[in-house]
Formats: structure tokens, C-alpha cells, sequence
């Protein structure tokens, strides 16, 4: 039997996990919304998760207004203690 069928012992992967509530909003929150999610660099439905618990202006205050400073690979292994890197990254 496969699992998709059911039966005794085995499991159905295609009943769904989470349920999505389709939520009604304005131009203007959609919005703040996607500018949000762009200053925070966080997705738009973690956006909506965190600002349910926070609200948009202290999700905003929080993340939004520290400069990031991005570092490459090489950058931050040159910052771990104890780790030698190979001559060729000194560069």
C-alpha cells in the first residue's frame, strides 16, 4: 500500500501541515508591508508573523535602523581565533 492511500501504518505526506488565512488589507498596508520586509531583510510573512506580536513601528525601530554590515567568507574566518587560513587568502 503507499502512503498516499492511507491504511494501517503508514502516513498521508500530502495532508497539509499548516492551514494560510487569507488576509484582507489595503494598498497602503501592503505597502508598509513589502517596505518593511525590505528594511529588515526579513520575508514578508515573517514580517506579518513578528509584526502580530510587535507591530509594524517597533518591528521597524528593532531591525530596521542599524546599518548591516556585510562581510564576505574570507573576511570572517579572518576574525575566528585559532583558525589558520590557507596563504593564498591574505591577499
Amino acid at each position: 500500500m503507499s502512503a498516499r492511500k492511507g491504511g494501517t501504518g503508514s502516513y498521508d505526506f500530502s495532508v497539509k501541515r499548516f492551514s494560510t488565512i487569507p488576509v484582507p488589507g489595503s494598498a497602503a498596508l501592503v505597502q508598509d508591508l513589502a517596505a518593511t520586509a525590505a528594511e529588515t531583510e526579513l520575508s514578508q510573512a515573517d514580517v506579518i508573523r513578528q509584526s502580530l506580536k510587535l507591530g509594524l513601528p517597533t518591528l521597524r525601530e528593532r531591525l530596521g535602523k542599524r546599518p548591516r554590515r556585510r562581510l564576505t567568507l574570507v573576511q570572517h574566518f579572518k576574525k575566528l581565533k585559532g583558525l589558520e587560513l590557507p596563504p593564498y587568502l591574505d591577499e
